[in-house]
Order: C-alpha cells, then structure tokens, then sequence
C-alpha cells in the first residue's frame, strides 16, 4: 500500500534539491537537466496532489500491489 501524501512530499523535496544544486553546477547543460528534473517532479507531485483531492478515499489506500515507482510511472 503506498502513502500519496509521503509520495508526493518526497517528489516535492526532491525537486527542491534539484533547484538547489542547479545553482551549484559547474556547465550550462547540468543546470538546465537539474531545472528540467525539477519541472518534472514537480508536475509529477501535482498531477498525485489532484488525484488525490479527486478521491480521496483511493488516495489513503491505493491498490495493492502498486509500488510507489508503478504509481509514478503511470503519471
């Protein structure tokens, strides 16, 4: 069973540690992949965050079986 809430906090959280190291790379490309990865947690966390408000019943128990990458995956 997987915990949306947790999900997206940690796609969340991610996606600040890409913003935040995007400061410290060294070349162009590397900053522009950690903003791009950002972008995309981020839509990631929102697309879960609207589901979750949809139905939230499903939200608190997802369906067995379902890793947190199958989720993710799916988005």
């Amino acid at each position: 069973m997987i915990d949306t809430t947790n999900t997206i906090e940690r796609l969340e959280e991610l996606a600040a540690w890409h913003r935040i190291n995007a400061d410290h790379a060294g070349c162009a490309w590397i900053w522009e992949a950690r903003l791009r990865t950002a972008e995309d947690l981020e839509r990631r966390a929102a697309k879960l965050r609207v589901g979750q408000a949809r139905n939230p019943i499903r939200s608190a128990a997802e369906p067995s079986g379902a890793t947190s990458t199958q989720l993710l995956d799916n988005l």
